[in-house]
């Protein structure tokens, strides 16, 4: 009987293995019609290296100035003029800016129920760049409503002389003071849904989170408020005319308008509401304008109400200002004019005031002189540095900035020849 040895055996079949391995086959011709392909679009190979030029290479030129006496005394001075010459256009086009103010807070119970009478001087405040020394005192008188027995009531007459005219465009403006209108949880307390003409739900309007009416959400009933919130409850609602009544000359009215006096991108916002009127009610401080409350043909449409509009852009200060009529087509001429407003808006119980203020455009706005005044003292801050700057060159022994001086550019330095 033969014995195997294991070891030999597995030598043998390895020596075979490799002489397998060592034995490399002939490939096969490959034709190269194989490859050949109509809808063949070879890849392009993206390059990251950047573009060849002058910036993404960084082969552009560096300056490096070096600022002088010599080219910064110009321009300082250059600045300094144009600052100046800017400052005194504006606060010039600032200054012929005419505008009248009369203020009424207190018309009902100091103003005369028969003839006008002066108003009192802190009453009243104008500015005629043509007649400065103008000094005719506006006039009031109050007209009673015995059949409202509300404690801010009935009408209140202005007369007021205009010794020149008044440019178009003319802009009436209400003015209040002391209504601080920019409390955190007033210009929060509105619906952003209900302005965009959306349906939200009593509980939508609530649990929004910031902007939502949880004060004046709804009535004692339960019933949803529309328009919610505080902004909309406290609008103002002195009502003015749509003219200003000449004194002498009935026929010579001057017209005024309530449309296009807000920003021609809030009609974008403000949209008529989808609501039915007997599933809302009116703010509690809108009961004199709807008694009854809502119904088919007196639900308020935000999309064409301007002054709404107005009011729900809460003003920064406790002193606002907003536009309610204009006349962009007419100037108005010099002359004696009244205006009746109907007194609505209680302002003595936090010891406000609200007045009518009258004025006209100009190509940069308003009388305001600030813009001018900043640029006049900017340029006089100019050429105060020019000033300082040239005394120091002048009066100094070495000369500043002095490129000659560096160390490379003397001869006889001995360093870095």
């Amino acid at each position: 009987m033969v014995k195997l040895d294991l070891t030999q055996v597995n030598n043998v079949f390895r020596k075979k293995e490799k002489e397998m391995d060592d034995v490399v086959p002939e490939e096969e011709d490959v034709d190269a019609s194989e490859f050949e392909d109509d809808d063949f679009i070879p890849t392009k190979i993206k390059n990251r290296r950047p573009k060849e030029d002058n910036f993404t290479q960084q082969r552009l030129a560096s300056i490096n100035l070096v600022f002088t006496p010599r080219n910064t005394l110009p321009l300082y001075l250059l600045v300094a003029a144009v600052f100046v010459i800017v400052g005194g256009c504006l606060l010039a086009q600032s200054s012929r800016v005419n505008e009248i103010t009369l203020f009424y807070q207190d018309c009902m119970t100091a103003a005369p129920t028969g003839d006008f009478q002066d108003m009192p001087d802190d009453h009243f405040n104008y500015i005629f760049h043509k007649h400065k020394d103008f000094n005719t005192k506006p006039q009031w008188k109050f007209v009673d409503d015995p059949t409202d027995d509300f404690h801010e009531r009935g009408t209140c007459q202005l007369r007021f002389t205009i010794p020149e005219e008044i440019k178009k465009t003319v802009y009436v403006n209400y003015v209040l003071e002391k209504f601080a209108a920019n409390h955190r949880r007033y210009v929060l307390s509105f619906s952003e849904d209900q302005i965009r003409g959306k349906r939200p739900s009593l509980h939508d309007v609530r649990s929004n989170t910031g902007i939502n009416c949880k004060v004046l959400g709804h009535d004692e009933n339960g019933k949803l408020i529309y328009p919610c919130g505080l902004i909309a409850n406290s609008m103002f609602n002195d009502t003015f005319p749509y003219e200003l009544q000449n004194v002498q000359d009935s026929s010579k009215n001057f017209s005024l308008s309530n449309r296009r006096i807000n920003w021609h991108s809030d009609k974008n916002r403000y949209k008529k509401t989808k609501y039915n009127h007997t599933e809302v009610v009116p703010p509690p401080y809108w009961a004199r304008s709807f008694p009854d409350g809502y119904n088919e043909t007196n639900m308020p449409n935000i999309h064409e109400w301007e002054e709404f509009q107005n009011w729900m852009r809460p003003a920064a200060f406790d002193k606002q200002t907003k536009l309610i009529r204009k006349n962009p087509n007419d100037t108005l001429p010099a002359g004696e004019y009244q205006i009746d407003i109907g007194l609505h808006w209680p302002v003595t119980e936090f010891n406000g005031k609200k007045g009518v203020f009258i004025t006209h455009g100009s190509s940069i706005g308003g009388r305001n002189p600030f813009l001018g005044e900043v640029y006049l003292i900017g340029g006089c801050i100019c050429a105060a540095m020019a000033l300082v700057l040239m005394l120091a060159w002048v009066m100094g022994g070495r000369k500043i900035a002095d490129p000659n001086s560096l160390s490379w550019n003397k001869s006889d330095s001995g360093l870095l020849k």
